[in-house]
């Protein structure tokens, strides 16, 4: 793991019972809010080894975004003994939602906040016609690009009947690793609590204040396809073309 060098900027987060101190460059990382992998910037407490990506430690806690434009998301923090009573899937990613995560009370859905921040709409793919949106269905079950099945959440173009796997938009995406210095755009900070049902971490940190993991961490592909596809995991943009990505279409 590199370095880790912090900056002035700290907060209190209610996953947690110590000040966090922003730390850049840190390297990989378990999100001690929303338990999936992260890499680079976080929100650090050095004492417990707890982290809390950028986006998770600073995110609003209600939602409206297209992904579910039926209702308000509402930000949750679930414990270990709510988890293990009643095992919740991120309907976007199709991981485990657990710790920190949006609900839709009313319809049942779930999602990371990593997840929340994927581009309704992207334009560097082999497909210059259109841009490709976002979305739950589809024209087809295959990929374009891999020509693999597509079962859940896909980048797609309606007018050209033509789907592509989030991963394969942009098929010369390098690995994290090498994307690292990306950077988080800012986001506001909000109190503890405006937060929904507030769980203080009970069964995350003991009492000697040491961080206790309910699983090992998830969400490495999605945080790969987020870097991907973003200039920054949190910044809500749209992605921007990428001139020499391909020379064809489809």
């Amino acid at each position: 793991m590199s370095s880790s060098r912090p900056d002035q900027h700290t907060l209190h987060h209610f996953t947690h019972i110590h000040p966090l101190t922003k730390v850049d460059g840190y390297g990989e990382f378990t999100c001690g809010g929303c338990k999936t992998f992260g890499f680079g910037k976080t929100y650090r407490c050095s004492w417990c080894d707890y982290n809390l990506h950028e986006h998770c430690a600073t995110c609003s806690p209600t939602l409206f975004s297209f992904i579910h434009p039926q209702h308000e998301l509402k930000l949750v923090f679930r414990g270990p003994e709510q988890t293990h009573h009643e095992k919740r899937m991120c309907n976007i990613c199709d991981e485990p939602a657990e710790g920190l995560f949006y609900q839709c009370h009313h319809c049942g859905f779930d999602v990371h906040p990593l997840c929340t921040q994927l581009p309704q709409r992207v334009r560097h793919v082999p497909h210059s016609a259109h841009p490709l949106e976002l979305s739950h269905w589809g024209a087809s079950r295959t990929c374009k690009v891999c020509s693999g099945a597509i079962r859940s959440w896909r980048y797609k173009c309606s007018p050209c009947g033509l789907d592509v796997h989030m991963e394969s938009v942009n098929t010369s995406a390098a690995s994290v690793a090498t994307i690292q210095q990306r950077c988080y755009g800012p986001q506001p900070h909000y109190h503890p609590s405006q937060y929904y049902h507030p769980y203080y971490n009970h069964g995350y940190t003991n009492h000697q204040g040491q961080v206790q993991e309910s699983t090992p961490s998830i969400g490495r592909r999605m945080f790969g396809i987020l870097m991907a596809l973003t200039v920054g995991v949190i910044c809500n943009i749209v992605a921007a073309p990428v001139s020499d990505a391909f020379t064809g279409g489809f």
